[in-house]
C-alpha cells in the first residue's frame, strides 16, 4: 500500500486547497480508454493445481477503459460517477499449457473530486471515493466470480480546447479487487485480492 501514498498525497494536498465559494461551473462527460495493471505473478498461483508447476504471467498490462459524469458543487470541487472496464487483469499459463486461465474485472465508481485551476485552459484533480468492483476468474479447472466495495483514489491533469470540450489524462488506483490471495489457491479456484491501477487518456463534454 506505501508505493500508492504519493496518489494519496497529491490528492489530498488538492482538496487542502478547494475553495468553496463561487457558482458551480456545469456538469460534463467523457470517456478515456487506456492500460490497467495486471495482477503480479505472486499473486496468481503457488502451484496450478497440477502437478505443483507454478503459473506465469501471460501479459503486463491490457486495455482499460472508462466512462464518467460529473456535477460541480463549487469551482474546485465535484461529485463524479464513473464506470471503469479493466478487461483482464491477469492471464496466467502454466509451463506446457496444461492450465491456462484469467482474471477480469469492472468497477462502478462514486468519488468526489477536487480541482486546482493552473491557467484559464490547464487544470489538476484529485480524486477520492468507492469503487463497486466485480471480477471474475476463469480457467481450465473451474470458474469464479466476486464483487465487493474498495477505495479509489486518482490524480490527472485536464486541458480545455474550448468553453465545452476538453482532454483529460489520469491515473486511478483501485485498492482491492479479490476475495482470496491466488487465483488458484490450494486447488480452488477465486478471484485475486490484488489492487488494479488505470491509466487512461479521453475527451470531456462540459454542458
Amino acid at each position: 500500500m506505501n508505493k500508492y501514498l504519493p496518489l494519496v498525497s497529491v490528492a489530498v494536498v488538492l482538496f487542502s486547497s478547494v475553495a468553496m465559494a463561487g457558482s458551480p461551473k456545469a456538469p460534463y462527460v467523457g470517456a478515456g480508454y487506456g492500460i490497467n495493471s495486471s495482477v503480479d505473478d505472486n499473486d496468481l498461483s503457488s502451484t496450478c493445481g497440477v502437478g505443483g508447476v507454478a503459473c506465469r504471467e501471460v501479459c503486463d498490462t491490457d486495455r482499460a477503459v472508462n466512462v464518467y459524469a460529473g456535477y460541480p458543487v463549487s469551482p474546485n470541487l465535484a461529485v463524479e460517477a464513473g464506470f471503469t472496464d479493466m478487461d483482464y487483469t491477469a492471464r496466467i499459463e502454466q509451463d506446457g499449457g496444461a492450465v491456462r486461465g484469467d482474471q477480469q474485472s469492472q468497477a462502478l465508481t462514486l468519488s468526489a473530486v477536487g480541482r486546482k485551476a493552473l491557467t484559464q485552459n490547464v487544470g489538476l484533480f484529485g480524486k477520492v471515493g468507492a469503487a463497486f468492483w466485480e471480477s471474475e476468474a476463469f480457467t481450465s479447472a473451474s470458474n469464479a466470480d466476486d464483487s465487493g466495495v474498495t477505495p479509489v483514489v486518482g490524480v490527472g491533469a485536464e486541458y480545455n480546447f474550448s468553453e465545452h470540450f476538453g482532454m483529460r489524462a489520469g491515473v486511478d488506483h483501485f485498492v482491492s479487487m479479490g476475495e482470496q490471495s491466488k487465483i488458484i489457491e490450494s486447488g480452488v479456484v477465486g478471484t485475486a485480492d490484488t489492487g488494479v491501477t488505470t491509466a487512461t487518456v479521453g475527451l470531456h463534454y462540459n454542458f
